[in-house]
């Protein structure tokens, strides 16, 4: 297979955890194929999910799952190593040991805040979880990642790097839960609207191809059904 091929992204018609990687590849201009397994108008987990359950062992991926990323003969799964994979092959790693430690430091606490969030989505008891989430721990976790950025333009110094990306969506999913306490942190505010107003980001936050929501699949109490929201930077 060729190295001129274009890289596809699979995953489905949502944010999720591919949000991330789709933010990066058009930052960095990369064409690639933003390939999506669920069914137009699909409302069920079964019926949004069907089209990946057939293809899932038809890829030659090594664990199969989504989002998957295939650029020529490399094929990867999970998307954190996706997002590092891109990162490194269009320079957008940290490149001094201060740099480095901080990108691993934050990566690994957003899959902890990630993982937090999925288990708030996951409760059975949706509703009441959300209110102690939103009054206690999203508070906790905004504080961290205000102190941890603090004056800086980008989390790890004054150049933008793959945690960046990973943060935007995950701060910006909060501003969507709750936008009045995402609202009292000025300076993830200001990251909001400086990575909103890069170029290339803006431009494809107002192309049709951009997936504004769902966040989820149907599964999920919160973040597929509809809901409209304006970016500030982009309206």
């Amino acid at each position: 297979m060729s190295d001129t091929t274009v890289p596809t992204l699979g995953y489905f018609k949502a944010r999720g955890v591919s949000q991330p990687i789709r933010l990066l590849l058009k930052y960095k201009g990369v064409d690639f194929i933003d390939k999506h397994y669920d069914s137009p108008g699909a409302d069920t987990d079964e019926a949004f999910k069907g089209n990946w359950v057939k293809a899932k062992f038809t890829l030659g991926l090594d664990f199969p799952n989504v989002p998957y990323y295939i650029d020529g003969e490399v094929k990867l799964t999970k998307s954190t190593v996706i997002m590092r994979y891109v990162a490194r092959k269009h320079g957008l790693m940290a490149t001094d040991e201060t740099g480095l430690t901080r990108q691993d430091v934050l990566e690994q606490q957003l899959m902890d805040i990630r993982s937090g969030y999925s288990n708030l989505l996951q409760s059975k008891d949706y509703e009441t979880e959300k209110i102690k989430y939103v009054a206690k721990t999203l508070p906790q976790q905004l504080d961290s990642l205000c102190r941890f950025l603090g004056t800086r333009q980008w989390f790890t110094g004054n150049h933008i790097n793959y945690v960046d990306f990973i943060v935007y969506e995950q701060i910006d999913v909060f501003r969507l839960l709750s936008l009045e306490t995402v609202n009292k942190y000025q300076n993830l505010v200001q990251f909001l609207t400086r990575f909103e107003s890069l170029p290339a980001i803006k431009a494809y936050m107002k192309s049709p191809e951009f997936i504004s929501w769902p966040i989820t699949g149907p599964a999920f109490p919160w973040g597929f059904k509809k809901l409209i929201y304006i970016y500030p930077s982009i309206s």
